[in-house]
Formats: C-alpha cells, sequence, structure tokens
C-alpha cells in the first residue's frame, strides 16, 4: 500500500498523519506516467486530483477524505476519531470547515499568485472572502487546547496542521499574511501542534518539499 502525490501537498499530508499517528508508515510515490496529466494517472484518479491510495490488491481509492476514514479503520493502532460523540461532532465540524471553506479558499492563491498560471482578480478575490468565512467559523469552534480538539491528535488535526502549514508557507502573498494576522489563533494552534512528533513532521516536511518546488521552478528553462 503506498499514497501517490506529493509531500508538499496538505492532502497527501492528511493522509499520511493518520498512518503515522497510528504507527504506520507509507511510502509516497510521483503520479505514474510523470504527472497529473498523464493518461497512466488520469486512469487512476477519478477527478485527476492526488492523492490516490494504491492498494495492495491493485485496486486504487480517491480523495482525502475517504482515504484518511479508510486507514483510521483499517490500520492497527489508535482511533484518530475523539472519545466523546460531542468531541466526534465537534472534529468532524472542523475536519468540514477546513476542507470546504479555509482550504478551498487557499487554492486560487497558489494558481494565481504563487505559481502564476494564470491572473484572474475575481477568482482570488472571492477565493480571500471564502477563506475569511472559513477562519471566522473555526475561530468559534477552536479553543486553546493542546490539539484542534481536546488534549489528543484528532482528524480535525490530521486537516488543519497542513491547511495552516500551507497559509503560513504562502504568506509571502500579502493577503493571506494579513488573513493570518487577523486570525492569529491559526498560528497559535500550528505553534501548539508543533510540540507533537507527528504533526511536527508534516510541517517539516511540507515546507521541505514545497521549498524545493519553488527552486526548481525559479530555475531557468532550458531549451
Amino acid at each position: 500500500m503506498h499514497l501517490i502525490g506529493s509531500l508538499a501537498s496538505p492532502f497527501v499530508q492528511r493522509c499520511l498523519i493518520v498512518a503515522h499517528a497510528k504507527g504506520h508508515e507509507i511510502d509516497v510515490a510521483p503520479p505514474p506516467g510523470g504527472s497529473m496529466q498523464s493518461a497512466e494517472f488520469q486512469a487512476i484518479s477519478p477527478m485527476g486530483r492526488i492523492p490516490i491510495l494504491a492498494l495492495d490488491d491493485g485496486s486504487h481509492m480517491c480523495e482525502s477524505g475517504a482515504i484518511v476514514a479508510y486507514l483510521d479503520e483499517a490500520l492497527s493502532g489508535p482511533s484518530l476519531l475523539p472519545a466523546s460523540p460531542a468531541q466526534r461532532g465537534r472534529a468532524r465540524e472542523i475536519e468540514a470547515i477546513a476542507v470546504v471553506e479555509f482550504a478551498t479558499g487557499m487554492r486560487p492563491f497558489l494558481v494565481h499568485r504563487v505559481f502564476r498560471m494564470s491572473e484572474n482578480e475575481p477568482v482570488v478575490t472571492a477565493a480571500l472572502a471564502q477563506a475569511e468565512k472559513g477562519c471566522v467559523a473555526l475561530a468559534r469552534l477552536m479553543g486553546d487546547d493542546p490539539y484542534a480538539v481536546g488534549d489528543r491528535l484528532s482528524i480535525a488535526d490530521a486537516v488543519m496542521v497542513p491547511f495552516v502549514t500551507l497559509a503560513s508557507i504562502i504568506s509571502i502573498v500579502p493577503e493571506i499574511a494579513d488573513l493570518l494576522t487577523r486570525h492569529s489563533f491559526l498560528t497559535a494552534y500550528l505553534d501548539r501542534a508543533q510540540a507533537d512528533p507527528v504533526l511536527a513532521r508534516a510541517t517539516s516536511e511540507m515546507r521541505q518539499s514545497f521549498a524545493a518546488i519553488m527552486a526548481r521552478n525559479a530555475q531557468p528553462a532550458t531549451s
């Protein structure tokens, strides 16, 4: 069993955090065919995106939320769902808002501001509003506990740490820097999370991998 994707991806790290928290290592391989646009990758990824979990029986699973749920059930080790129904509900609230609002709001900044694949200011403006909405909601749900929910690592941390790490990485973009300043609870949460070796590993791997990508992109094209 292995993941297909990149260590720079918060969606890949979301899955790795679950595996590592349960005491398992999972290899990460690049997309077959050399890119996400290759026919080989498209054949195993219904949505054409990472991560993909390649299972030992030759089948594949897409979408990080589904992979997280599968790994938490299939792998031995402590469950990443909190003990009480109320805390499980809170973890799922945070998980949903982090993905649907905060993460979705980050993506256009990667496309249009960091990698400059195209220009689309209306999309960027709408994305910032969506990320802002997510931050306001998350501030209401998260306290000052060591983890996103209570005193142990959960599915909420598996999604929050990678996406707050991503925001901190791309805070070279003024709008994202301002967002983190307005919602300082996010940086405070990420700082607390670094006390957990599993979460600290995810942050470190993302930073190193993203830096490598940016360094490659900065190299002049060769003929």
